[in-house]
């Protein structure tokens, strides 16, 4: 499967994706995979976690420039209206060729009035730091040093606005440099960046639109370019360094058929990568996220057993019955080895249905392990489930509905020694919290101006005035 897939399969069995071996592990772990016939790269889990991210990061594949060498010609334009700015700013990742200390314009934004209205410059110092000077109408900040010029990408921010001049300069999420006092123009009051100008990246312009120089061209590459018509706080511009677009205020978003790029520049595009081992040479290495390969789910061993002993003292009554009320099978027998689908709203919603009324007539008052592991392991492949842009919202309240009045049957009284024998794999009715909680994501779309909050009861359960909203990892609620 592709990583995420694989990710989500491990997660969907009680199980994780297998993380790297420590050091030292890794040459009788590629023994172990040997022997079962297992060679080439496996997905591994990367310890961070930062990539269990929803689905706009899986296929976030972007246009990166690449100027070459300085040179008078190579330019790219921003098709963009721009209004007036009393505040911007301006991100970008960027990689600094650092085999030159000259000065490199990252952009220049000009309007008749003011040739450098608006301007990012930077250099290599001797320390091999960059160093980058923020130019508003023609004032120039200090040089000052932002990151190293190690070759690697890094995200940069750059803000300002109108009201005293106040600018900062943002490097890998962390703020290196900040004052107030960049505007002056003359003894008037201080002036908004002009709108209706040309912004170029590359070069620096001087005259409209053109005049580059050599000297002062960049080299190197960038992407991922964003502008916006207010300052970005630095919970928004972490979020805008992990590929979260921060619509609100957005002039520019980043989109090659916004660009017109002069044909001497390159361009490629990148993608996310995640992390493999090579089995044979066991050795760690990155390939596209988007590629099947093999993977391992691993199991903690007391919650294997757990599973094992569940599995083996089964009645499968209940599976059964849903699977004979729905003519088909909503829940799988065997725990371990049920195929993941992706599940879709109106499958999710009659598969709970359908479960909720087998729950509901409880001719089996009290749940087996086997049981509630099931209506966990569906619990969760809905909490999966990803809502497509006009979905109906009835289908998406009923799913709601469903959802609570299934995790409070699971959750009654008399299911208390059931949740005891499977502690080992689910850590008690806290995890049916974080599903509820990961399900809740999906409702935001029923959250309107006229209707700003819901409330879904079921008997002791109920989500109440849910708001959701978006944060770096995706939603809070």
């Amino acid at each position: 499967l592709d990583w995420w897939h694989a990710d989500r399969y491990c997660d969907q069995h009680f199980a994780q994706l297998l993380f790297e071996p420590q050091d030292g592990e890794q040459a009788s772990f590629s023994k172990l995979l040997q022997s079962h016939h297992i060679r080439g790269s496996v997905w591994l889990n990367e310890r961070d976690g930062v990539l269990h991210k929803p689905k706009w990061r899986r296929d976030h594949i972007v246009p990166v420039l690449v100027f070459g060498d300085k040179t008078d010609t190579k330019y790219v334009k921003v098709l963009a209206d721009f209004p007036a700015l009393p505040a911007v700013t301006a991100c970008a990742h960027l990689q600094w060729d650092a085999r030159t200390q000259e000065i490199a314009t990252i952009f220049s934004y000009a309007v008749p009035a003011f040739i450098n209205e608006f301007q990012l410059r930077g250099f290599v110092d001797e320390e091999g730091f960059v160093r980058f000077a923020l130019i508003v109408h023609g004032h120039h900040s200090p040089y000052l040093p932002v990151f190293r010029a190690d070759g690697q990408w890094h995200h940069f921010c750059v803000t300002w606005q109108q009201e005293n001049g106040t600018w900062a300069i943002y490097a890998d999420g962390k703020r290196r440099a900040s004052a107030s006092g960049l505007c002056a123009v003359g003894p008037s009051t201080p002036q908004a960046i002009y709108g209706q100008g040309t912004f170029i990246i590359g070069q620096d312009q001087d005259s409209l639109g053109g005049t580059f120089r050599e000297k002062e061209s960049f080299s190197g590459n960038i992407t991922d370019l964003h502008i916006w018509q207010k300052v970005l706080g630095a919970e928004q511009i972490e979020k805008v360094r992990s590929c979260w677009v921060v619509e609100q205020d957005l002039v520019f978003g980043w989109s090659s058929d916004a660009l017109e790029i002069e044909n001497t520049v390159g361009e490629v595009t990148a993608q996310f990568l995640c992390p493999v081992f090579e089995v044979g040479s066991s050795g760690f290495s990155y390939a596209s996220c988007l590629q099947a390969l093999p993977f391992i789910c691993h199991y903690r061993k007391d919650a294997y057993w757990q599973l094992k002993k569940a599995q083996l003292e089964s009645s499968h009554l209940l599976v059964a019955r849903v699977n004979a009320l729905a003519e088909r099978t909503v829940i799988p027998e065997n725990v371990f080895t049920s195929d993941v689908q992706d599940m879709n709203l109106s499958v999710a919603v009659g598969a709970l249905d359908v479960l909720a009324t087998v729950l509901r007539e409880g001719e089996t008052p009290v749940l087996e392990s086997s049981d509630l592991l099931a209506v966990l392991q569906l619990l969760k492949q809905v909490s999966d489930v990803e809502v497509q842009e006009g979905e109906e919202l009835e289908m998406l309240e009923q799913l709601g509905q469903y959802y609570v009045e299934v995790t409070e049957l699971i959750l009654e009284e008399q299911n208390i020694e059931t949740w005891s024998s499977v502690s080992q794999v689910i850590s008690g009715p806290m995890a049916v919290v974080e599903l509820c909680d990961r399900m809740v994501s999906h409702l935001a779309p029923l959250l309107t101006a006229g209707r700003t909050k819901i409330t879904i009861q079921h008997g002791n359960v109920g989500l109440r005035r849910v708001t959701v909203k978006n944060m770096w990892f995706g939603y809070g609620s």
